[in-house]
């Protein structure tokens, strides 16, 4: 049919609901008539429109129809292309990362038949590399996802350093890169016109944590440690200026290089200081050996934050008791109170399974004997992000998809999502503070998200020693 046609069509339709109304005024309750509309061997669509009852009823004996042809051939499936740090120093959160995804993938195949595109059921499949927390690698990697792989859509990898090096990749090509765990302010800054961010800004981190310790102690002595690089120097500076925004003495900030073998002379100061908290903007394995020699110095503080390596089911399994009090700005723990009741309340739609199917999807890829950390989370929750972009703008031009997650306004187990149409930043997800309490990283700060109450001051370390947990007073 030709495009007059089916505007003609459309506004016969419109016309048959308003005359239907203004009748019904006069004459009485309404009625259901429900018209199918077929796009030929790709969609069907159902309206329905409210007909009020006249002396001689509207009747609709065939349904009213027309046709178009999708501008595209459908493939039978979608491939999702990414490199994922599966060696290196950002492994463990690589790799919970990618579970997290081929869990989004499975649920999505297996239960929901695939995504709805043109009215085809279109499986999706995921295409990685090892870059090996390595960001001189990503470049070429994604190069080769993009012209050899010929990949119909790219996640970022993981971290914010290895994603600046991916993003201008995707730009060249004119790819949608949706950052599933990479969430340095610097991202979206850049002016990129394909980039999407699906979690809160790093600048943020410690935001929540800082407004906490105020509540408890609005004069303490803050101490921030951070890694030499581009994410870590963002959430260090957020967390000084949040700080100070809030009347908080930062009496020590202090950078220490990416390859950091030894704390010892950066805590030799910081025993001085004896600041109040120490927040340590880290990644996984700079933070486990931050954590380990802050317990073999002894080097106490009200509350210690550390970074991403806190909130990893191995912190507590390493540190045992040590561990307790610890916090840590996390995304996402399986205590988050996120579900479809939230979403409603909230007025954001829900998308995927609940927080127990999640969990239980995950096990099923990693092991009966993993627990997801936040970035499994993120994982799952990017791909059932994307896939609803893809949905919503039934196409598979990359701008097209883009400008669909503008109008997203939805919630998965990983909480709230919606973006800045013009620079792709998150500004819906919260970063919450999780504390290890009798061995499990629960959520205490904000109340509304929280499954306990903060511990403030932790036990000391040979308090620890001797088996004390951080237990909230009633």
């Amino acid at each position: 049919m030709t495009k007059p046609i089916y505007i003609i069509s459309i506004i016969l339709v419109v016309l048959s609901a308003l005359a239907g109304y203004y009748a019904g005024i006069v004459t009485g309750p309404a009625k259901t008539i429900t018209m199918t509309t077929t796009y030929t061997t790709t969609v069907t669509q159902t309206y329905t429109v409210y007909q009020t009852t006249l002396t001689t009823p509207i009747t609709q004996t065939t349904p009213l129809t027309q046709s178009i042809t999708c501008n595209f051939t459908v493939p039978d499936k979608l491939v999702i292309g990414l490199s994922i740090s599966l060696t290196g120093s950002f492994a463990l959160t690589g790799q919970q990362g990618l579970w997290g995804m081929k869990a989004a993938v499975n649920w999505l195949n297996n239960v929901k038949g695939g995504i709805d595109l043109c009215g085809k059921k279109v499986k999706l499949e995921l295409k990685y590399y090892d870059d090996q927390s390595s960001k001189d690698l990503v470049p070429s990697l994604y190069e080769r996802l993009i012209t050899v792989d010929h990949v119909n859509f790219l996640l970022g990898p993981y971290g914010s350093p290895l994603t600046l090096a991916a993003a201008p990749v995707a730009e060249k090509y004119n790819m949608l890169l949706v950052s599933w765990m990479a969430n340095s302010d610097k991202l979206y800054m850049q002016g990129f016109r394909f980039f999407v961010m699906v979690p809160a800004p790093a600048s943020t981190l410690w935001k929540a944590a800082l407004e906490m310790v105020h509540n408890f102690d609005p004069s303490a002595k803050v101490a921030i440690l951070y890694k030499e690089d581009e994410f870590n120097t963002v959430v260090a500076n957020g967390a000084r200026n949040i700080s100070n925004s809030l009347g908080l003495n930062v009496v020590m900030f202090r950078s220490y290089p990416t390859d950091i073998s030894d704390f010892t002379p950066l805590f030799n100061e910081l025993a001085t200081i004896r600041p109040d908290v120490i927040l340590i903007c880290s990644h996984e394995k700079d933070g486990m050996l931050a954590m380990q020699q802050l317990i073999q110095m002894k080097i106490n503080a009200k509350l210690i934050g550390i970074a991403v390596a806190a909130s990893l089911p191995d912190f507590y399994k390493n540190f045992g008791t040590m561990a307790e009090g610890i916090i840590d700005g996390t995304h996402w723990s399986p205590y988050a109170k996120w579900s479809p009741q939230v979403a409603s309340s909230m007025g954001y739609e829900w998308l995927g399974p609940t927080q127990e199917e999640f969990i239980s999807l995950f096990k099923q890829v990693a092991g009966p004997d993993k627990s997801p950390s936040y970035h499994a989370a993120a994982g799952f929750a990017s791909i059932l992000i994307l896939a609803k972009a893809i949905e919503k703008a039934q196409s598979l031009d990359q701008l097209a998809v883009r400008n669909a997650f503008n109008d997203l306004k939805v919630m998965t187990v990983y909480g709230p999502f919606a973006i800045d149409p013009s620079t792709g930043r998150q500004i819906a997800h919260t970063i919450v503070v999780g504390q290890w309490q009798a061995g499990t990283f629960q959520i205490v700060y904000p109340p509304g998200a929280a499954s306990s109450k903060p511990v403030y001051p932790i036990p000391t370390w040979d308090e620890k020693a001797a088996g004390k947990l951080a237990t909230p007073t009633s």
